[in-house]
């Protein structure tokens, strides 16, 4: 059993709102979606978890993907979206993306769990899986702000900017967090993004445009 299919048959056993798992969606990507011009509304959410952004985006008349490694995960999100969706049991940083298929690709406070050189290959990939023109919302740790995260009150450092937290739910589990000059170099091949700092949460959202 992975460390995300634990929190998830967790939630399932006894109701423990865990992370991704608490209700509502973020406001920043409401706004994202609000004011966006999506012209093919086919999305892909790596690292999906209980599909609660594909339910809502497939309610806005998306056609919905996901990539999740947690098989208990993968079964909530297919009970809540439907057997019309693609839900894959995956790995994200070692997953084949069919090129030039997806309209909008999202990453919600999922892609980090993995050392920096696989985050980078995984946004790499969402790159070469958009269209044209395609969009995409992804959230990363900052690298000072998640130092602060209870989580890691206690946590050993396996490279520079990769913690891993030593008690909790979320123990044994990499967390990559990234500076300002880090993400414009992993961003730089999309033709344009904007970054944001949530600093009270020591997040960074990227959103933007193959």
């Amino acid at each position: 059993m992975t460390i995300w299919d634990g929190i998830y048959q967790k939630y399932k056993r006894d109701g423990e709102e865990y992370a991704t798992l608490k209700k509502g969606l973020m406001p920043e990507f409401l706004d994202f979606i609000q004011g966006g011009d999506f012209k093919e509304k086919t999305v892909l959410d790596l690292g999906c978890g209980n599909g609660k952004y594909l339910a809502f985006l497939k309610n806005l008349g998306f056609a919905v993907d996901g990539i999740d490694s947690s098989p208990t995960a993968v079964e909530m999100s297919r009970e809540i979206i439907g057997t019309d969706s693609n839900i894959l049991l995956a790995d994200i940083y070692n997953c084949d993306l069919p090129k030039g298929r997806y309209g909008l690709i999202i990453s919600i406070s999922a892609i980090h769990h993995g050392l920096k050189s696989q985050v980078k290959n995984a946004i790499m990939n969402a790159h070469s899986a958009l269209l044209s023109g395609g969009k995409f919302f992804i959230t990363l740790p900052d690298n000072d702000g998640s130092a602060r995260w209870a989580m890691m009150s206690d946590y050993e450092e396996i490279e520079p900017g990769t913690r891993m937290p030593l008690a909790g739910p979320e123990k044994g589990l990499p967390h990559s967090s990234f500076n300002e000059d880090e993400i414009k170099e992993i961003f730089a091949s999309f033709s344009s993004f904007k970054m944001f700092l949530l600093a009270h949460r020591g997040r960074w959202i990227i959103s933007g445009v193959k």
